[in-house]
């Protein structure tokens, strides 16, 4: 299946899953889930805001934020934190890492099974069981790394 009809599908099953969640299905969720599924590109809360906008410039970014909270919440997306602390977003649940640039913020995805190496053994964890993981690469892009 080719990834546009991928993210289509993805897109109708979303209000499916609203409900299944327990949530409205209204269209500024919509707006903001379909937006994160077609962008690679893990925008900030300001960021989705601007691009909504321009669909329903009646929504508010105090909105966007609830909105990206709850997705949170409810697992539709994840949050990508940098080093500065800014919160970028990513619809994209499948494992993977993150390449992060510390000199324009790019965040890139690095596809792939978790390595077993960084699983922590059962005398490591105190009794914390781990459902999930993520390493961020921070560095340079290809742009900043010609600059610095």
């Amino acid at each position: 299946m080719a990834q546009s009809a991928q993210l289509q599908e993805r897109i109708n099953a979303f209000p499916t899953a609203c409900r299944g969640a327990g949530l409205k299905v209204t269209p500024q969720r919509v707006a903001v889930y379909s937006m994160l599924v077609k962008t690679t590109q893990h925008p900030s809360p300001e960021e989705v805001y601007s691009e909504i906008r321009k669909l329903s410039p009646s929504i508010s970014l105090a909105t966007v934020y609830k909105i990206l909270d709850m997705f949170m919440l409810k697992g539709f997306i994840r949050r990508v934190s940098t080093q500065d602390q800014v919160s970028r977003y990513d619809a994209n649940l499948a494992p993977h890492d993150h390449l992060i640039c510390s000199g324009c913020g790019k965040i890139q995805d690095i596809m792939g099974d978790e390595p077993q190496m960084r699983q922590p053994s059962g005398n490591q964890t105190n009794g914390f069981q781990v459902v999930s993981s993520e390493i961020h690469y921070h560095g340079f892009c290809g742009d900043c790394a010609s600059v610095n």
